[in-house]
C-alpha cells in the first residue's frame, strides 16, 4: 500500500462558492490546511505547486478553469490522485462526476482520497463516490426548488426581493418577515424626478442633471458602493420600473411572465397611467428610448398617433420661391433652383419659407398612414377648441374666485366634521392592526395568517391618511387653478411662446391625439368638468360670455348649478 501511494502523484484541489450551497462550506485555506494535514498523515508528499483553489460554483459543467486545467493535467499522466476535503467540492453535477469516473476506468486516475474515505478504482469506490456527488446535486436541486417557492411566495405578498429600489429602504427586522419602508431622505427626491420627467418638459439627462446638482441626490452608502450621484442608466431603468405605480413582474410556477402587485403598506410614487404615459414618453415598454428636447414644437413627446399609438414628432422644411420662375422647392443641400437652374446666391427677392410639421413617428406600426399637419394649423385648432370650451373672462375669472372663497367659509364647519370623523376611523384602523402586531408577536397567529389579514387593514390606513391630507385648502387651490387658468389662453396657442404652449398643452391634456391630420384633445377631469358646466350654462343662455365681454355678474348663478363638484372640491 506505502509503496503504491509512493508512485501516486498527488495534487490538492479546494473550491468554495458565494452560493447559498457553499454556506457551510469550509474556505479555501482551511480545506487547504485540512487536505495538508491528511497528506502528512498517510505519508502523501504535496508540492507546493500541485496545489489548485478557485472560487467557482461547481453546479455547472465545463465553468470551472482550474479544475479544467486539473483534468487535462491528469490525462496527460502529470497527476494520479486527488486530495479534496469533500466529494462536492470536485463536484455538484453529473457531468463531471462523470469524467472523473471515467478517469478512473481508463486507469489515469487511480485515487481520490478524502478525510472520511479513499475512492479507489474498484467497482464499489466508484458508486459510493458517484452516489456522494448525485447526493450534492440532489441538495442543489431541492435548494433550487425551495428558493423559487420562496420567491414565489414573496412575490405574493408584493414584496421584491434584494436591495431595495431608489426612494426606499429594507428594514431588515424578524427573519421572514423583511419590509420595504419608504427612505426618509430620498423618498421625496426620487417622486421630484418623476414629477418632472411627467411634465415633458425635460430629457431623462436633465432630470439626472437636476438630481446631481440642484436636489443634491446620493445614493445609500454601502460597504463597497453608494453615496454617489445616482447613474444616468440607473435613472432610466428607475423611471421605466412599474414597481414605483404599484406593480411588478416576475416569473411564476409555470415559468411564465406574470403581474404581481406591490404590497399596500408600500407607498407609490406615480399612477399606472402615469407609469404608461413614461414608457409612451421613452418609446415603448421595451425598449426606451432616450427622448432628447429639441425645440421645434410644443407638441413633440406629448401627442401620439390615435391609429398606431407612436409618439408624435416634429420635422422642420426649408423652403424657398425662386423669383424667376416662382418654383418652390427646399434650398437645404442645393445651390440653385432645380427648375430655371438659378444659382440662389444670385436670386434677388427670394421669398424664405419655414414650416414645421408634425406627424406620426411610425414606432407604433409601419403600416400606418395618418398625415402630417403644420404646426400653425394645430395652433389654430387648439386655440379655436379653447375658445369654445375652455376660455373665459378676467371678470368671470375673479367673480368665481370670489364665490370660491365664500364657499371655503361656508364648508369650513363641515370639513372640520369630516376630518374629525376621519381622524376617529384612523384610530380605529390603527388599533386594530396593533391589535395583530401584538397577537402575532405572542405567537397566536401564524405568518400567512398575520399578512392576508394586515395587508387591507395597512391599505385602509394609507388611504384615510391621503384623505386627511386632501385638505379643504388643497381642494380650494386646484379650483382655483381651474378657474384662472383658462383666461387668455387661446392667445397662448398663438403665440410663439414654446414654454408657455408646453406648459398649456400639459396643463388641460390628458390624452392628445393625432387623427385625420386634427388634433383632438381629452380634458382632465377638474378641466372637463368645468368645460361641461361652462357648454351646459351657453346652452341654456347664449348670451353667457359672448365674445365681445359686458357685465354678465347677474347671470352667474347660472355657472354655480351648472358646476357644483368642481367648486366643491
Amino acid at each position: 500500500m506505502k509503496t503504491l501511494t509512493k508512485l501516486i502523484k498527488y495534487a490538492i484541489y479546494a473550491r468554495k462558492s458565494s452560493e447559498a450551497e457553499d454556506r457551510q462550506a469550509l474556505s479555501i485555506e482551511s480545506q487547504i490546511s485540512e487536505d495538508g494535514s491528511l497528506a502528512k498523515r498517510q505519508g502523501i508528499k504535496v508540492d507546493d505547486d500541485f496545489i489548485f483553489s478557485e472560487s467557482r460554483s461547481a453546479k455547472l459543467p465545463f465553468q470551472r478553469t482550474v479544475f479544467e486545467d486539473l483534468i487535462k493535467r491528469i490525462e496527460r499522466g502529470r497527476f494520479q490522485g486527488i486530495i479534496a476535503w469533500h466529494p462536492n467540492r470536485l463536484s455538484r453535477n453529473a457531468i463531471d462526476a462523470a469524467r472523473l469516473i471515467d478517469l478512473m476506468d481508463r486507469g489515469l486516475l487511480l485515487e481520490i482520497v478524502t478525510p472520511s474515505q479513499t475512492f479507489k478504482n474498484t467497482p464499489s469506490d466508484k458508486f459510493f463516490f458517484n452516489m456522494l456527488t448525485s447526493q450534492a446535486k440532489l441538495e442543489n436541486d431541492n435548494k433550487g426548488v425551495d428558493v423559487k417557492r420562496g420567491l414565489r411566495k414573496k412575490y405574493e405578498q408584493g414584496v421584491v426581493p434584494g436591495i431595495a429600489k431608489p426612494g426606499y429602504v429594507n428594514d431588515y427586522g424578524k427573519k421572514g418577515d423583511c419590509k420595504i419602508l419608504p427612505d426618509p431622505e430620498r423618498f421625496e427626491l426620487v417622486k421630484k424626478m418623476f414629477e418632472m420627467y411627467l411634465t415633458g418638459k425635460y430629457s431623462v439627462r436633465e432630470v439626472h442633471e437636476y438630481s446631481d446638482k440642484v436636489l443634491g441626490f446620493r445614493t445609500i452608502q454601502r460597504k463597497k458602493e453608494g453615496g454617489k450621484p445616482i447613474k444616468l442608466s440607473q435613472l432610466y431603468r428607475t423611471l421605466k420600473d412599474p414597481y414605483y405605480a404599484g406593480f411588478f413582474y416576475a416569473i411564476n410556477e409555470n415559468g411564465e411572465r406574470q403581474e404581481y402587485q406591490v404590497n399596500p403598506a408600500v407607498p407609490r410614487m406615480i399612477t399606472r397611467e402615469q407609469h404608461y404615459r413614461i414608457l409612451t414618453m421613452m418609446g415603448c415598454s421595451d425598449r426606451p428610448r432616450p427622448q432628447t428636447r429639441k425645440n421645434l414644437s410644443a407638441y413633440s413627446g406629448l401627442a401620439k398617433c390615435v391609429d398606431c399609438g407612436g409618439p408624435v414628432t416634429a420635422e422642420i422644411k426649408h423652403q424657398i420661391i425662386c423669383p424667376e420662375c416662382r418654383h418652390k422647392f427646399s434650398y437645404l443641400n442645393r445651390d440653385e433652383c432645380p427648375n430655371c437652374e438659378l444659382s440662389i446666391s444670385k436670386m434677388k427677392g427670394a421669398k424664405f419659407l419655414r414650416y414645421i410639421y408634425l406627424h406620426c413617428s411610425r414606432w407604433g406600426r409601419k403600416g400606418c398612414r395618418q398625415k402630417s399637419v403644420e404646426e400653425r394649423k394645430a395652433n389654430e385648432t387648439m386655440a379655436s377648441y379653447v375658445q369654445e370650451n375652455l376660455e373665459i373672462s378676467p371678470a368671470l375669472s375673479e367673480w368665481c374666485l370670489a364665490y370660491l372663497n365664500e364657499l371655503e367659509k361656508k364648508d369650513a364647519l363641515l370639513a372640520k366634521d369630516v376630518t374629525v370623523a376621519w381622524e376617529r376611523e384612523l384610530s380605529k384602523k390603527e388599533h386594530e392592526y396593533d391589535g395583530l402586531v401584538g397577537m402575532h408577536a405572542k405567537g397566536l397567529i401564524e405568518e400567512d395568517k398575520f399578512m392576508r389579514l394586515s395587508a387591507p387593514i395597512l391599505a385602509d390606513i394609507e388611504e384615510i391618511r391621503e384623505k386627511l391630507k386632501d385638505t379643504a385648502g388643497e381642494r380650494k387651490d386646484a379650483a382655483a387653478r381651474v378657474f384662472s387658468f383658462p383666461v387668455g389662453l387661446s392667445e397662448v396657442f398663438l403665440s410663439d411662446d414654446f414654454d408657455a404652449k408646453k406648459d398649456a398643452l400639459i396643463e388641460i391634456s390628458q390624452n392628445l391625439t393625432l387623427h385625420d391630420k386634427k388634433l383632438n384633445v381629452c380634458l382632465k377631469k377638474p378641466l372637463q368638468i368645468f368645460a361641461d358646466g361652462l357648454l351646459e350654462v351657453k346652452a341654456k343662455n347664449p348670451r353667457f360670455e359672448p365674445r365681445n365681454i359686458v357685465d354678465t355678474s347677474s347671470r352667474n348663478e347660472d355657472f354655480v348649478a351648472a358646476c357644483p363638484t368642481l367648486l366643491r372640491g
